[in-house]
């Protein structure tokens, strides 16, 4: 055992870069790969997408990169598109120059809805499937489940960060469909991008599991039960299961 211990310890780390890294998944993935002793995080910085140079310098050091940068939300639906599309080619034109051979790119179980944003989601990794093709390098497209967790940006994030916000703040969130979402925690998608680095998933397109599903009237009656037993009568919740506790973790980061 002491043996196995002392080869993990003294492997060389896996070097992975992060592209939109001060994101809500991007900011988590950094903190959780920053406590992996078989992974370095290698910098970065979104002004090296305005500089070739300093972006094939960011790549050239990185044996994976996760391809988070995106643009999500914008009026001008056409310059969403354009934006997310431009990233993913100047991402590409650095790899042809560099030896990087693994990317990670960034999607959804959404990517098949109507809208510039899906769209922008499809085209793009069709362009990294062209390279990984015409370079023999390896790309996966990582298909997460609508994810949730602290400090998620309300309006923006999730539903969960949404509701959680308006609780935490007494006001009342508004139910438009009533349907059930299949929901992962934050942390747990972070452990799937860990997998699918270290035990070298080779699977084009990998989906994670969610780990749970809710109603969204239900999502919204716990959340209502947390701010009643934790702000009103200040005491802690009974949890019936893990769900309920990472979904009370998040709701507390917006007290």
């Amino acid at each position: 055992m002491n043996a196995k211990l002392k080869n993990k310890n003294t492997s060389v780390p896996t070097k992975v870069g992060i592209t939109g890294q001060n994101g809500f998944i991007g900011t988590h993935l950094i903190n959780y790969f920053r406590v992996q002793d078989d992974i370095k995080i290698i910098e970065f910085s979104r002004e090296y997408f305005n500089s070739p140079k300093m972006l094939e310098k960011f790549v050239s050091k990185c044996d994976l990169i996760i391809q988070l940068a995106a643009m999500s939300r914008n009026q001008d639906l056409q310059l969403l598109y354009a934006n997310n599309i431009e990233l993913d080619k100047k991402l590409i034109n650095a790899l042809e120059n560099t030896h990087s051979n693994h990317v990670l790119f960034a999607s959804t179980t959404h990517e098949m809805r109507d809208g510039e944003y899906y769209a922008s989601k499809r085209d793009g990794q069709n362009l990294f499937k062209n390279w990984a093709a015409q370079s023999g390098a390896k790309f996966t497209t990582m298909v997460m489940p609508n994810t949730f967790g602290p400090y998620g940006k309300p309006f923006f994030n999730s539903v969960v960060s949404t509701f959680c916000y308006k609780v935490a703040h007494n006001e009342k969130p508004e139910i438009i469909i009533d349907a059930p979402i299949n929901l992962i925690y934050i942390h747990e998608l972070c452990q799937e991008f860990y997998k699918v680095i270290k035990e070298d998933i080779n699977s084009n397109s990998y989906t994670p599991t969610a780990t749970a599903t809710i109603k969204v009237s239900e999502l919204l009656n716990l959340l209502l039960s947390f701010h009643k037993s934790y702000v009103k009568q200040e005491t802690i919740p009974q949890f019936k299961n893990q769900f309920e506790l990472h979904l009370f973790e998040t709701f507390i980061s917006y007290l």
